[in-house]
């Protein structure tokens, strides 16, 4: 008998300890993720809690700030909606595609009503003194204070277990 309860004890938690490990490694929580594209881990990760960001970064040629905005669509891809700048040479677009708008105020330039769908993009962060940022839920990530320079990134949205949390480096908190 007393055998009997013992065993029932031991399955019941060894019923536990494997329902607690799956959940550890189960993905449950959507991040923006940066993954380093030669080693494929996680470097960086800021926490989901709006479907909107930019990207905005200095052109490399023209010195001048480049703003790139996105959103998350429901199946959760990136949709690029908006691109601005102030130059238009070398690199960027003269004029909006097909069901785009373009738009010139004070003295930028803007596509607007873009509808660019991207499950993921590569982001080089370039080794040189030029500003390169996450701006999401009204604040300004320093990429460059994050991530390693000179190295090429893989940003997408994905969802992650708690075990895959531990890694990389939350740089929203």
């Amino acid at each position: 008998m007393r055998n009997k309860r013992i065993l029932k004890t031991l399955l019941i938690f060894t019923i536990l300890i494997l329902i607690c490990s799956a959940l550890f490694f189960i993905p449950y929580k959507k991040h923006f993720v940066f993954i380093e594209s030669e080693t494929g881990e996680i470097a960086a990760r800021v926490p989901v809690i709006e479907n909107r960001f930019k990207i905005r970064y200095t052109h490399s040629i023209h010195l001048s700030d480049v703003i790139e905005t996105y959103r998350l669509d429901e199946g959760g891809q990136l949709v690029m909606t908006e691109l601005q700048y102030e130059d238009f040479n070398i690199g960027m677009p003269s004029n909006a595609g097909e069901g785009e708008r373009f738009v010139e105020k004070d003295g930028k330039y803007f596509i607007e009503d873009m509808k660019r769908k991207l499950p993921e993009f590569r982001l080089l962060v370039g080794d040189v003194d030029a500003e390169l940022a996450f701006l999401f839920a009204g604040k300004e990530l320093d990429l460059k204070k994050s991530l390693e320079r000179g190295k090429i990134y893989t940003f997408r949205a994905q969802r992650l277990s708690i075990y895959q949390q531990l890694e990389g480096v939350n740089i929203y908190e």
